[in-house]
């Protein structure tokens, strides 16, 4: 069965274009980035002496600049080549990191998340779009994963390597504050490192040309369809914001974990992620994308209430990892499924509205998880982000019943 599966992954990565291996190149680059930046930055916020409820304000603030570029993103993805959208994207995320642990006033610290969010948004906009014009059918369900293995491969030395950083200064008589800020600047430094692949990359033509349309992204071809993809993807940006945006501060509070053991726990993590996408696409051609999105969905629950209810560490930490790579397995998963489900014009559209309708979720559930966690700890936000994420996975079923077998492909000369 390995056998079968590697062989599978060897022949259709063979069928990469040039252009899908740049690109590869520079997200596995920004994946370091977004690793530090995602495992350092709450424990920043609170060695700056914040609590959850200022640093879950924040992260709404971020959100909230991510959610407002979406739809700007997809314009200017469908007008301007890719290329030069995922350069700009690198550099504006890169310089907006490094202003950030620069200023230490809470107004600043948020415009300067925002902008960081900004520039994030308009890479992962990008990303679908670019893939659909970039490969075939046959292996593009493999790209999707390829690229969000590459993400997690990334973010396994992004996580371990930013937070024994701080420790490691530390040592060397530099305050912790400035530690983390040292952290910062080495992901910053790996997001201009992505910027030297994407410009490898042999854009095609701007897809539109003429007179702008804001109807053209906010008129979706069928807004039935639009709405079956954005709700299960509300529900989902809802419950993860409650909770993953402050996981770090949980293994921090509950358990007093250094930043050093914390980015262990969190590179071992992207392990178990890449695991799971990987294995996502060979689960998608035996039991259809649909199902597989929803399973791993519901499949996750468990390991939450571990993390809900249990105090010893060791099962903790496991059912972290596990936890982590069920629900990350469907998200490229999804991607794939939504960008299958949508015609080719209307590919950048419906992405940002995806990706607006997750990230404006996200903003609302993290400015209210933050003050939740902050007044009666994390048992309540768990529990919600449980309840979410089950309704998300059912709505996907019931949605897209006739849907279940997309995914499911010719083995090709694999068999």
């Amino acid at each position: 069965m390995v056998g079968l599966v590697l062989k599978e992954y060897v022949h259709h990565v063979g069928m990469f274009s040039r252009n899908a291996r740049y690109f590869l190149g520079g997200s596995f680059f920004m994946g370091f980035y977004f690793a530090i930046y995602w495992t350092m930055l709450n424990l920043y916020f609170k060695q700056l002496g914040l609590n959850e409820g200022a640093i879950g304000m924040i992260n709404s603030v971020g959100a909230l600049g991510s959610a407002l570029a979406a739809l700007p993103a997809a314009i200017v993805i469908d007008r301007a080549r890719i290329k030069r959208v995922m350069i700009a994207a690198a550099i504006a995320t890169a310089v907006s990191d490094i202003m950030l642990v620069l200023v230490t006033d809470i107004r600043l610290i948020s415009l300067f998340a925002a902008l960081a969010a900004a520039g994030a948004s308009m890479h992962f906009v990008a990303v679908s779009p670019f893939f659909m014009r970039n490969s075939t059918v046959e292996e593009r369900t493999y790209l999707y994963g390829v690229n969000h293995a590459l993400d997690m491969t990334a973010g396994f030395f992004g996580a371990l390597i930013g937070g024994y950083i701080p420790r490691l200064l530390v040592g060397f008589g530099v305050s912790l504050i400035n530690g983390y800020r040292a952290a910062f600047m080495t992901g910053a430094l790996m997001a201009f490192v992505s910027v030297w692949f994407y410009s490898k990359l042999t854009s095609d033509s701007p897809i539109r040309s003429g007179p702008f349309s804001l109807a053209d992204y906010t008129r979706p071809h069928s807004w039935k369809n639009t709405f079956r993809l954005c709700l299960p993807n509300i529900f989902i940006g809802l419950g993860a914001g409650f909770t993953i945006p402050f996981l770090n501060l949980y293994f921090a509070g509950r358990f007093g974990l250094d930043s050093s053991a914390i980015g262990r726990i969190y590179s071992i993590a992207q392990i178990f992620t890449v695991i799971g996408f990987l294995a996502g696409p060979a689960l998608a051609k035996r039991l259809g994308l649909v199902r597989t999105i929803s399973f791993s969905q519901l499949a996750s629950i468990p390991f939450f209430l571990i993390l809900a209810y249990c105090h010893q560490l060791a099962p903790v930490i496991v059912a972290f990892w596990f936890r982590n790579s069920l629900m990350n397995m469907a998200s490229p998963l999804f991607s794939n499924f939504a960008m299958e489900k949508t015609e080719p014009e209307h590919h950048a559209g419906t992405n940002s509205l995806l990706f607006l309708s997750w990230s404006g979720a996200w903003m609302i559930s993290t400015f209210l998880g933050g003050r939740i966690i902050e007044h009666h700890g994390f048992v309540p936000v768990m529990l919600t982000t449980i309840a979410l994420y089950f309704v998300a996975a059912i709505a996907t079923l019931k949605f897209f019943a006739a849907d279940v077998r997309i995914g499911e492909m010719s083995r090709g000369p694999a068999r």
